[in-house]
């Protein structure tokens, strides 16, 4: 969590610096939600991570440094600077590429944890959405399927309380979205998404439940975007009593205080961990900014197939 809040700051600084290649997309303040799941995950899971969920990718093993490459659309970085932002994974640690579409990527990873599911594989899925994607016809049509073949993927569903300048208020009118679960015929539950260390331990028995009985569970976590949609939204909109309220909530001040009541750490191994996670993103951002930016020579690479490639 500390490490994907240090760097999403630096990217936002590097942002208004403008150098950044598209938008910042920040999920300060939603970071327990990617970091209980990853941390209750195994080798062969499957995620499909949206626009906050930096945790995620560094939960999975992304390095710092292939992040600052892929927002400063270097040559060296996962798309070879030829997208910007948040529109890239890696397969290798089980990380789908999404896109922008949101909730358009609940189908695709129902359909991955299955494929993988047949070739032998105990793979289970983590997809990720905000609560204005629930409204859509992907979230209706992954959730339906997905119950109906018994697919073992947890839909999180991060309710940040607005869907861009949409409040929860004018989206719906069922109590809670968790409620909506059992339209499907699935289980649904509802979360405190700042609370890192109670998260962790649901997803832990909620992770087991599934592996050893394979069907989907929509997981609710009530939680809150600290920042505009983007950097480009100065949100307004968004009443300061509300932001001031879950200011108080924030899931890193709340962990820590956790941990160091518990005896697990101190308040020193705090400081030296948070001074740890800042060299790391400040060799990381440097070095991706020495690294070069694509050739213009390249921009058809990876475009279309080599003529005659045999496509039968």
């Amino acid at each position: 969590m500390l490490l994907a809040r240090r760097t999403e700051e630096r990217l936002i600084r590097l942002y208004h610096q403008g150098r950044i290649f598209g938008g910042v997309y920040a999920g300060i303040g939603q970071e327990a939600i990617g970091a209980a799941t990853t941390l209750n995950s195994r080798p062969e899971d499957l995620f499909s991570p949206l626009i906050r969920d930096m945790t995620v990718h560094i939960g999975r093993g992304e390095t710092v440094l292939n992040i600052f490459r892929q927002y400063l659309g270097r040559a060296t970085g996962p798309t070879g600077g030829r997208d910007g932002n948040v529109h890239y994974g890696n397969l290798s640690l089980g990380v789908l590429t999404m896109v922008s579409h949101l909730g358009a990527m609940l189908p695709v990873i129902v359909g991955a944890v299955i494929a993988r599911r047949r070739r032998g594989s105990e793979s289970i899925g983590f997809a990720y959405f905000g609560d204005g994607a629930s409204s859509t016809g992907d979230f209706h049509e992954a959730l339906n399927f997905a119950s109906v073949m018994d697919v073992p993927v947890v839909f999180v569903l991060e309710n940040n309380q607005y869907a861009y300048s949409t409040p929860v208020s004018r989206q719906y009118r069922c109590r809670n979205l968790a409620d909506r679960a059992v339209g499907y015929g699935m289980e649904g539950y509802r979360v405190d998404g700042n609370d890192a260390v109670g998260l962790y331990l649901f997803v832990q028995r909620l992770s087991r439940k599934i592996r050893h009985e394979a069907r989907p569970v929509l997981l609710e976590c009530e939680t809150m975007r600290m920042r505009g949609h983007g950097e480009h939204d100065d949100f307004s909109y968004v009443p300061k009593s509300l932001l001031r309220k879950f200011s108080r909530r924030d899931p890193i001040v709340r962990a820590v205080k956790t941990l160091v009541e518990a005896g697990v750490i101190s308040e020193e191994d705090f400081s030296a961990l948070d001074g740890e996670c800042r060299q790391e993103v400040d060799r990381a951002y440097r070095r991706a900014l020495a690294e070069p930016e694509p050739d213009p020579a390249t921009l058809e690479e990876g475009v279309y197939a080599p003529r005659g490639n045999d496509l039968s």
